[in-house]
């Protein structure tokens, strides 16, 4: 019998190989940069014609190659980056395989000319489908120019499996801003179609880059990320919360110059937002992260995208704590901690200690204007009867509030109180201008944060009926009771079969009354049903939580008292995210003194 294995023939081996490393045009347009970058160059040019397909040229003022260089170069497992295992373990260049100009030239028609550093002439290197077509020598500046044209010409099946030119330069775009992120010190510039798109000069700083790439309007506003733990550091910024975008896009970790895919900087971002987005909402984030490249992992894929970490915990643990703080400074700017800080020199081996500009100092008035008396005026009614049932009052929940692990200070509460505004908003007074806030979005950030500080120690505390109530549901509306009575306990309800389709509502969540409580637990159960098939339980239970939330806060049309505003100031103040209501609204805003002097023509 006659073998069946047998060797692959060298070509099929390259095109093979070309697939892991050459998904599409954007895959050639990042490799190239990044082999651009790998030689030193501090000028980059990217030239692209008909979204890829035509042809892609990416020309540097780098090291360049001599002869042999460059005939090694395009022969597969050839690098100058690493010597040995250990060097794997210690990684400082983008590139380390050795596979990118192969598998390119395996499926293309390929050029490089490259004059080395210091040599008189260079040589210019043909390639069409994997085969040598010429070497010959050339003059020129130092540095090195790549073309690939005619991409997949050879593997049909490959071209076939392209998308629309609009998608294919999205990503080539794509690409090009990622290197551009990562290495704000270099000088880069897109042309598309001989159409200039981009001309991008080393940047003062990583804020002046992303303003460049994402634009001066998505920039407005970020949040600055900044922490140091030893081995770790994490640089950027991040969207307040009031501005999220459809799409993750805007979306970009960076690790040691690397731009990467990684689920769990993706999860820790988002959770860092949890409460105060809509649903389908992405925010901008750039993270830049430093971190000893012993102990990371980018050896894990062909196209070097993706990284691991080990003592992952650990590294889970130190970024989320990092990014909380950073959401935690959406306060009031007057009581906000100033960051100040130094711009490190950009040098193309090292990073930069700090990413941040000394803040501009903020208007400030030395003394108000002018004043308003104290009063909150007529109707300073209580709670409403609803809200009173089975609840102490907001002192006692400040108490219970004051004793958890956060504090902020003094943020909210230490606004000079002005009024009650259409018994909707409060109106207060700060350094920096006048303040407006949500008084139900406020409460209901309040009561959302303490649902879930009460969740792990035994659920939301609750209050017993002298009269059970009988919740009378839709036929097929009550699958399981008992599996439903194990559900809705944490949640403080008490329920109980009542036969059939009904329940008996026994106790219910201690901010609720009979009336709400009634409303929630319809809106539970059908929350609940459509829950079933989720895979994520976390997302449901939050969901369930911002329900509890929202019907439990004081509605619009109440009037309060002056220490009723004041106790929830108190509680807004320990809150982690006092900047949205769970549901992504915000819930305060500020008419700057500034902005009030322009309006009466006084600056």
């Amino acid at each position: 019998m006659s073998s069946i294995i047998h060797l692959l023939p060298e070509p099929l081996i390259n095109q093979i190989a070309a697939g892991e490393v050459v998904e599409r045009p954007a895959s050639v347009v990042k490799e190239l940069l990044e082999n651009a970058v790998d030689a030193g160059a501090s000028e980059i040019s990217l030239e692209v014609l008909q979204s890829g397909q035509g042809s892609i040229r990416v020309s540097d003022n780098g090291l360049g190659m001599n002869r042999e260089d460059l005939l090694l170069s395009v022969e597969r497992h050839a690098t100058s980056k690493i010597q040995g295992y250990h060097d794997l373990l210690a990684l400082k260049t983008m590139g380390f395989r050795g596979e990118a100009l192969p598998s390119m030239a395996a499926v293309s028609r390929l050029a490089i000319t490259s004059v080395a550093q210091g040599a008189a002439s260079g040589f210019r290197l043909e390639i069409q489908g994997g085969k040598r077509m010429g070497l010959e020598e050339v003059g020129g500046a130092p540095g090195t120019l790549v073309e690939v044209r005619d991409l997949f010409f050879n593997t049909p099946a490959r071209l076939a499996f392209m998308k629309s030119p609009r998608i294919e330069w999205s990503q080539i775009q794509m690409a090009f801003e990622r290197v551009a992120l990562a290495f704000p010190n270099l000088r880069l510039e897109l042309r598309r179609n001989d159409k200039k798109i981009f001309q991008l000069f080393p940047a003062a700083d990583l804020r002046s880059r992303i303003k460049e790439i994402w634009g001066a309007e998505r920039t407005e506003g970020l949040i600055p990320v900044d922490a140091e733990e030893g081995r770790f550091r994490v640089l950027g910024f991040m969207s307040p919360p009031d501005q999220h975008y459809p799409s993750p896009r805007h979306m970009a970790f960076i690790v040691n110059h690397r731009w990467v895919r990684s689920p769990l900087l993706y999860s820790l971002t988002l959770r860092a937002y949890r409460g105060t987005l809509p649903q389908g909402r992405y925010p901008m984030a750039l993270l830049w992260l430093e971190v000893l490249p012993e102990l990371i992992d980018v050896n894990i894929h062909p196209s070097k995208q993706e990284v691991r970490f080990s003592q992952v915990d650990w590294v889970q643990k130190w970024i989320e704590k990092a990014l909380r703080q950073a959401m935690s400074t959406q306060v009031p700017p007057s009581l906000a901690p100033e960051r100040t800080g130094s711009f490190g020199e950009w040098s193309a081996a090292s990073y930069p200690r700090t990413l941040f500009r000394e803040s501009a100092p903020l208007f400030s008035v030395g003394s108000a204007p002018f004043s308003f008396e104290e009063s909150l005026g007529p109707g300073q009614t209580q709670w409403s009867v609803s809200l009173e049932e089975g609840r102490e009052g907001f002192e006692r929940e400040a108490a219970e509030e004051g004793s958890s692990e956060f504090k902020r200070g003094g943020a909210f509460s230490d606004l000079t109180l002005l009024a009650q505004i259409r018994k909707v908003y409060i109106l207060a007074q700060g350094e920096k201008g006048l303040f407006l806030i949500d008084q139900h979005a406020a409460h209901e950030r309040v009561l959302y944060e303490k649902y879930l500080r009460q969740w792990p120690k035994g659920g939301l505390s609750s209050q017993y009926l002298l009269v059970p109530i009988l919740l009378d549901l839709p036929p097929g509306g009550l699958d399981e009771p008992e599996k439903i009575e194990k559900v809705l306990g944490p949640l403080g309800f008490e329920v109980g079969a009542a036969g059939g389709s009904s329940l008996w509502i026994k106790a219910i969540p201690a901010d609720l009354g009979p009336e709400e409580s009634e409303a929630v637990l319809r809106e539970l159960l059908e929350k609940l049903k459509e829950g079933e098939a989720l895979q994520d339980k976390e997302t449901l239970f939050r969901s369930l939580l911002k329900l509890m939330a929202c019907h439990g806060a004081i509605r619009a049309g109440r009037s309060l008292s002056r220490d009723e505003i004041m106790t929830l100031l108190r509680q807004l103040d320990q809150t982690e995210q006092p900047s949205h209501c769970p549901h992504g609204r915000p819930l305060w805003f500020i008419l700057s003194w500034e902005e009030i002097e322009k309006r009466f023509k006084r600056r």
